[in-house]
């Protein structure tokens, strides 16, 4: 099993079809990414009718999240401060990570997972890296063989990238860390299952 951290959007053909998408590339389990107020409808609309399928709330819409709703997307230190977004964990972009936001994050103890990471961000130690087909060239050999396997998630960005280009991704990870490409997946997968409330 997978769990694709970081869909950006998905189409009605995709849903159509997820049931085969799911047998084909063992891609089990996928967290939407809505944005605004009107993909967070659209996100939930997806989730009540796709058991697979759950969503992290942008922090400013908490107030208008469901049971399908797995964590908070967060942006600048003052959505920290929501009361609403204590009980889950934090999605962040790496384009947000500026020094304010990655020492307000530190200081409120949070843990989540960094999208489309590209860098260790060794500051936020209780936070995955979600690495895929679109950031993992982004590290060089060595930055990546100095990530521990405990620090990964795993991220399609679909749609600019496809469900099955996750395991490219796993498999450079997997040449850098000298480790099997199925224990990257089996690890990452755990962690956000455990991370996100699904594994006690």
């Amino acid at each position: 099993m997978t769990i694709d951290v970081n869909v950006n959007d998905i189409d009605e053909a995709t849903l159509e079809d997820i049931d085969e998408i799911i047998e084909d590339t063992m891609v089990q389990m996928f967290f939407l990414q809505p944005k605004d107020a009107a993909q967070l409808a659209s996100a939930k609309a997806v989730c009540a009718e796709h058991e697979p399928f759950f969503y992290a709330a942008p922090a400013t819409l908490a107030e208008s999240a469901d049971a399908n709703c797995i964590g908070y997307r967060v942006s600048v230190p003052e959505d920290l401060m929501r009361e609403a977004i204590a009980d889950k964990p934090l999605f962040v972009e790496e384009s947000d990570l500026d020094e304010a936001m990655t020492a307000a994050l530190k200081n409120a103890e949070a843990k989540g997972i960094v999208l489309d990471a590209v860098q260790p961000h060794e500051a936020l130690e209780s936070f995955y890296l979600a690495i895929g087909p679109g950031n993992v060239k982004a590290f060089n050999s060595e930055a990546l063989s100095g990530i521990s396997m405990d620090r990964i998630a795993l991220q399609s960005g679909f749609p600019d990238h496809g469900f099955d280009e996750i395991f490219g991704a796993v498999k450079t990870v997997s040449d850098a860390l000298f480790r099997p490409e199925q224990s990257i997946i089996a690890r990452a997968t755990k962690q956000t299952l455990h991370l996100t409330g699904f594994k006690k």
